[in-house]
């Protein structure tokens, strides 16, 4: 795959960039030629409901992007405090909405490079710049306005500034581009904010899961043992991302508790949903809740007695072990079935 220079239009001609991210390794390749034009093509992003965002309504690019992090900084600037990250997560914005990715990770600063350039900052050159190239790629624009802050709060600056899992978000006010740029195999990110005269950060993010342990499925003849032995089950169970709705292998967990307690009519659980404690406390307690209801109410369509079951939301309260690793997250995520 071929590394392509952003291009940098100016007066009358485009030149390519030839600086890359500062310890990070710059593989020297053809660049694909891009003609200088007059004016740009509308990018702006059409109105997505992120409820309904869905990637396969996105075309695929067949265009050679090259290798990871795909751009050099333009002629004239360099890529600063360069962070890569082969397991990351980065809130990227669609529609000013703020949805979680995973997957490798490039984090930079944007700033004059003053040994090439002795000009200022020029914010509207540069995002013109990285527009037209990844356009020309096959990109497609999702967001082109600010986050608000009431957004940003939802998620939560430990989140965002702290763990840098925001990096290319701004809480001034300033304008959020994101890209996708998608595959037969991959789908890239890229979103950027750029402060005229001053300097912008950039993250580019290839989508991928995340490492996390592996966490085998309690049947139920084990949820049995673990609640006579300790008066309580602790599963993990799989849920949609920020969402309340059961993903396919939480399905088969539920379908477990549901044998368990055909099998042992005189038996009630109180079903008590934790979360890690990424985002608000609110949101996690409301969250959790959601998903101990989930459980109870499919469990009840599925012809268990409701009055044989409760539900309860603790949020991050109670976490099994730190949140410092996305391992101790997987481990905090989970369903507890306490006797009653």
């Amino acid at each position: 795959m071929k590394k392509h220079a952003l291009p940098f239009i100016a007066a009358a001609a485009l030149v390519y960039a030839c600086n890359g991210p500062e310890n990070h390794t710059v593989h020297d390749t053809v660049v694909q030629e891009v003609h200088v034009i007059d004016t740009l093509p509308d990018t702006t992003p059409q109105p997505i409901a992120v409820e309904t965002f869905d990637i396969t309504n996105i075309p695929v690019s067949t265009q050679d992007i090259g290798i990871f992090p795909f751009f050099k900084a333009p002629e004239g600037y360099k890529y600063q405090n360069a962070e890569t990250s082969d397991a990351g997560k980065q809130y990227l914005a669609i529609n000013g909405k703020l949805v979680p990715f995973e997957g490798k990770v490039f984090n930079a600063n944007l700033d004059i490079d003053q040994l090439k350039n002795k000009s200022t900052f020029n914010a509207a050159l540069l995002e013109k710049s990285y527009n037209k190239l990844i356009v020309d790629l096959g990109g497609v624009k999702l967001n082109s306005a600010p986050v608000t802050n009431t957004e940003m709060e939802r998620i939560g600056k430990g989140e965002l500034i702290e763990k840098k899992a925001g990096f290319a978000l701004d809480y001034n006010g300033r304008t959020i581009h994101t890209y996708v740029i998608r595959q037969k195999d991959a789908e890239v990110w890229i979103q950027f904010s750029l402060l005229d005269k001053e300097s912008g950060n950039i993250t580019i993010l290839q989508k991928g899961d995340a490492q996390t342990l592996k966490i085998d499925l309690l049947k139920a003849d084990d949820i049995k043992k673990e609640i006579a032995a300790k008066g309580k089950a602790i599963l993990h169970i799989n849920f949609d991302v920020d969402k309340a709705t059961l993903g396919m292998e939480g399905q088969v967990a539920v379908t477990e508790i549901q044998k368990l307690l055909q099998e042992d009519a005189s038996l009630k659980l109180s079903i008590e949903g934790h979360t890690d404690n990424t985002g608000s406390a609110t949101k996690n307690k409301e969250l959790s809740l959601a998903r101990a209801n989930t459980v109870l109410n499919t469990l009840v369509k599925a012809g268990i007695a409701k009055d044989r079951l409760k539900a309860k939301g603790f949020g991050a309260e109670k976490p099994m072990v730190s949140n410092d690793t996305d391992e101790g997250k997987a481990q905090n995520r989970r369903v507890e079935l306490v006797k009653i």
